[in-house]
Parts: structure tokens; C-alpha cells; sequence
């Protein structure tokens, strides 16, 4: 993993409160289109020192820069709050998810260098002990955060590294309805008519929620009791895979 630390822009360690965020990543992106892949690396630098002025200053007043790492267009990891740090950018999540934003935009599709830098950060945090969920800023807060490119990579796993994910799971010769498309998950409690979809199915299955269209944590706990059956990844988030395995 190529990665430049804190001492690379000029920067002590981060001021910020100690933590032990353990339960996944939470996905950023910038609010406009930075066309940093067009420029060299040193336009990154650029981009993560002017971040860090912005976090620090009036219109925020962090202790630092908001994210623990960020993924440049050209294949590097950079040190933000870097391990074991509460973060500022995901409330709801600050203390117990690690943020990982994208140097890129709503228009902008990750580089392959960008996705290769953020599996092999992922990989690195899990090793030490972090947990395999990925959750969009917008599954924290009502955000447009991290745009539909991002959001629709996070649910059809190639973010990570698989293909799109099929409706029907492997090997069970039933037919799930479509995923919906957007990570069901909490805090805060989801609403929809997805949620109650999956409530319905659950309750099918001998699950005792209740199928009222909130996704809180009762629906978690079943979710989690679900993929520890099945072998997913236990994160209490209803992906693609936790969805097709819901009707198998």
C-alpha cells in the first residue's frame, strides 16, 4: 500500500480524542468534481492540506481534519486522523466507524488506482481488527454523500472487489425481489418500503420483529442472527448478500 503519513504535510500527531472504531468503513466523497486524476500527486497534497484548513477553520472548528484517510486518483492512501481517533464526519458513527474518503466528485468514477488503494486500506484495517462493513455517509445522516457512483459500488460489491451482485442467491434455486438498491442499516432507523420487504420475509422465516417498515435495532439483531447462520459477514447491514439470503 502506498501510503504518506501526517509528517508528509507538516503535521504532529492528530489532536484528536482517542477511540477504537472497530465496526467497518464509512464512505466519503467531496460535494464537487475535483478532476485530480488530470493533474500530478502533488495536486492532492494540494487538496488534503486545504481540507484540513477548511475542517479547522470558522465554518467547522474541528480539532483536525475530519476523516481518518483519504484515496487519491493516483493510487495513495493519505493520513488524515489516521488509527485509533474519533472522527468528525459522520455523526451517529464518529466514534465506532473509521472514515475513508474518495478524492473525487459526483460525476467522477474512481480510478482503478483510487479502488486498488481503498481494498488495500481496508485489508490493512481489517488485520487490525476493524470489521468488514462498508456504510455510505448517508447511512448516518440524510446526505447526498458519497453520490450514486460510490453508493451503487458499496451495494453491488465491486467496491471490494466482486462483481454485481445477482438477486438470486448461489445455490438456493429461489428468486429474491431486486435488491433495492441502497444498504439497509442503523443508526439512524431506516424507513421504506424495502424495510418492510425484508421485515415481511424475515417474519416468514420464524423471525418475531415486527414488520413495520423501520429498520431499528430489533431488525438488526435479527439481521445479524441471519448472516451468523449463513456465514456472511456479521455487520447488521442487509446487502446484497444478506438480502438474497433472506428468500434461500
Amino acid at each position: 500500500m502506498k501510503f504518506e503519513k501526517r509528517a508528509v504535510f507538516g503535521w504532529g500527531p492528530s489532536g484528536a480524542t482517542p477511540a477504537t472504531p472497530r465496526k467497518g468503513i464509512a464512505v466519503h466523497y467531496d460535494g464537487s468534481d475535483q478532476s485530480l486524476a488530470k493533474h500530478k500527486h502533488a495536486a492532492c497534497r494540494t487538496y488534503w492540506r486545504n481540507t484540513r484548513k477548511f475542517h479547522m477553520g470558522p465554518s467547522r472548528g474541528w480539532a483536525d481534519i475530519g476523516y481518518s484517510f483519504a484515496v487519491c486518483p493516483h493510487g495513495i492512501v493519505l493520513e488524515g486522523r489516521g488509527l485509533n481517533k474519533v472522527q468528525a464526519a459522520q455523526p451517529g458513527g464518529n466514534t465506532t466507524w473509521y472514515s475513508v474518503t474518495f478524492m473525487s466528485g459526483p460525476s467522477e468514477k474512481p480510478t482503478d488506482a483510487q479502488i486498488k488503494a481503498f481494498r488495500e486500506l481496508r485489508s490493512w484495517l481489517r488485520g487490525k481488527g476493524v470489521a468488514a462493513a462498508l456504510r455510505p455517509h448517508s447511512g448516518f445522516v440524510s446526505t447526498s454523500c458519497c453520490g450514486n457512483i460510490l453508493r451503487m459500488m458499496i451495494s453491488n460489491g465491486t467496491l471490494t472487489g466482486g462483481t454485481p451482485s445477482s438477486s438470486k442467491h448461489p445455490g438456493s434455486g429461489t428468486n429474491a425481489p431486486p435488491f433495492p438498491g441502497r444498504l439497509i442499516t442503523q443508526p439512524p432507523v431506516m424507513r421504506g418500503d424495502d424495510v418492510l420487504t425484508w421485515q415481511r420475509q424475515m417474519r416468514k422465516r420464524g423471525s418475531s420483529i415486527t414488520a413495520d417498515g423501520a429498520y431499528g435495532p430489533s431488525s438488526e439483531a435479527a439481521c445479524r442472527k441471519l448472516q451468523a447462520e449463513r456465514n456472511l459477514d456479521v455487520d447488521g447491514v442487509v446487502g446484497p448478500k444478506t438480502w438474497a439470503a433472506t428468500w434461500a
